[in-house]
């Protein structure tokens, strides 16, 4: 008799709880520490696209011929994507504001849209890099993976960043109870990609919550050589080292909300060259740009160094707000 009374009283246990499994997702979105929902896994390389055109010339050792025919399918794949990238930094966007409010409910919402659109992004990411095979060597096919292999490790990095982010913003706020206090920013100095070559002193990128930090990149390659001695030269690179180390850190070059641009010996006339060489910068929702004359920089020969500062996931566009 007590073995069928305990049996009643678990099963009226089971459906008692299972709607607020229903309502909170079940055990699909709990760790195993039982610490609150996990993060879903957000789109992260399928945001940034394929490796810029300037960094592969360098890193995938174009020919000429072979150089303007990527910058030509690049810019093409760009153009193509552009609205279903722009529609996931929306949905990103409304998600961190709904999960900085304690609503995780609503964070997800927007984070399942924004994975919607990172699938399609992925699918034809994936068709595009296939086409690389086609005209490009084995050695080139092989930097390629290479470098895609660093961006999904700093994607992880972020998305390690989201895991503390879903489990801390309102906890306790979810089941009626008040709403957890906001987690501390925590100043996190990011290892830089070997791309980019390291600084003599002080860090590449620093990231406080969503904020980017990016140290004044100058136009050298991985080895810290100049890129050239002019000024278009050495801007060109100096932009795609910026865009390596906003990628690293989980941003991107729509994300960046202002620069700080040095150039030796300045003149009116050099602004032209700098918006010819940053074109992605100045488009649509554009930074705010300071440009400061100066009369030297760290490195002898070096003319120009860019500096910027980004709110990671920020971009997306009025049309969407």
């Amino acid at each position: 008799m007590k073995r069928s009374l305990l049996s009643l009283s678990l099963g009226a246990l089971l459906l008692v709880s299972s709607p607020l499994a229903a309502q909170y997702g079940g055990g699909r979105l709990m760790p195993a520490g039982g610490m609150g929902p996990r993060a879903p896994k957000l789109p992260v390389l399928e945001l940034a696209g394929p490796l810029d055109s300037a960094l592969a010339r360098e890193q995938l050792k174009l020919t000429p011929e072979q150089a303007a025919h990527y910058a030509a399918a690049y810019d093409s794949f760009m153009v193509a994507t552009r609205s279903d990238r722009d529609s996931a930094n929306a949905a990103l966007a409304k998600m961190n504001e709904r999960l900085e409010s304690g609503d995780r409910a609503a964070a997800m919402f927007y984070a399942e849209r924004a994975q919607e659109f990172g699938k399609v992004l992925k699918d034809r990411q994936e068709n595009w890099e296939g086409d690389l095979r086609r005209w490009l060597s084995g050695d080139q096919v092989k930097a390629y993976k290479k470098w895609k292999e660093g961006e999904e490790q700093a994607a992880d990095r972020r998305r390690r960043e989201d895991e503390v982010r879903w489990q801390e913003a309102g906890l306790r706020g979810e089941y009626g109870g008040p709403r957890a206090s906001a987690p501390t920013e925590i100043k996190t100095a990011l290892p830089g990609p070997t791309a980019v070559a390291a600084p003599a002193i002080g860090s590449q990128v620093v990231r406080v919550g969503r904020t980017v930090y990016v140290a004044s990149q100058l136009g050298v390659d991985s080895a810290g050589v100049l890129a050239g001695s002019t000024l278009r030269a050495q801007a060109e690179r100096a932009f795609a080292n910026l865009s390596t180390l906003l990628r690293a850190a989980g941003a991107g070059v729509r994300d960046v909300t202002t620069l700080t641009i040095y150039v030796v010996n300045y003149r009116p006339a050099d602004l032209a060259t700098i918006r010819d060489a940053g074109t992605a910068y100045f488009a649509a929702n554009a930074p705010v740009a300071t440009v400061l004359g100066v009369q030297t920089l760290s490195q002898e020969g070096a003319l120009i160094s860019i500096a910027a500062t980004a709110v990671a996931g920020a971009s997306y566009t009025a049309r969407e707000r």
